[in-house]
């Protein structure tokens, strides 16, 4: 799951490994969350070690045992934290890191989206068996898609990211491994948001990314 949204989500400013916390739209989302889950039986609670992500977890699945894993956590944005795309537009290195940021670290000491894919893809690689939940990031769920399937990472226009899907803060992806093969079941199950009075707009509008 990704966490519920930020202050910094609204604002449109992109994240990365800034510990920001929930802002009360993101706290709403992850009651919300809580009470699609009610009942169902979680197994291992896994959570990026950002605060958004703890607090979505302690929200969503209260009393449940958390394990924390740095590896959860959302791509580094390097200099660029903070900024909004509008700001990152002006910076000479950003048109050459677009050109490809699933290869590419992002400028100032950032990560590549394959330097995500790379730590996601070992955590999960190092999971048991049963049930296991996780709470992550937006970037971070879709480059380890990316990189579990092989799918490819084209610049989209108008979106840093390299990926064609987005996903809404505490939407669900569920994958089952077989053998070591991962099948991806649903992605960006936001039911729980869809029903929610206020969608349109100022209220519960699911708010720009990035984080």
């Amino acid at each position: 799951m990704r966490h519920g949204a930020t202050d910094w989500n609204g604002a449109g400013r992109w994240q990365g490994w800034t510990d920001t916390p929930l802002g009360p739209l993101g706290t709403e989302q992850a009651g919300r969350l809580a009470r699609r889950l009610l009942g169902q039986d979680p197994g291992r609670v896994y959570a990026s070690d950002l605060q958004r992500a703890v607090e979505t977890a302690l929200i969503a699945l209260p009393g449940e045992p958390l394990t924390l894993d740095v590896r959860l956590r959302e791509l580094h944005f390097g200099r660029y934290e903070g900024t909004t795309t509008a700001q990152v537009r002006h910076d000479p290195d950003y048109a050459a890191w677009q050109r490809d940021p699933w290869t590419l670290p992002a400028p100032g000491g950032g990560e590549s989206l394959r330097e995500v894919a790379a730590r996601l893809s070992g955590w999960a690689g190092e999971l048991p068996g049963g049930t296991v939940t996780a709470f992550t990031h937006g970037a971070a769920i879709r480059a380890l898609l990316h990189g579990l399937f092989g799918w490819p990472a084209l610049p989209q226009p108008d979106y840093v990211l390299p990926f064609a899907l987005r996903l809404a803060h505490t939407g669900l992806t569920r994958l089952t491994r077989d053998s070591g093969r991962w099948t991806l079941l649903t992605y960006n199950d936001h039911a729980h948001l869809e029903a929610w009075a206020g969608l349109d707009g100022e209220g519960g509008r699911v708010p720009p990314e990035f984080g």
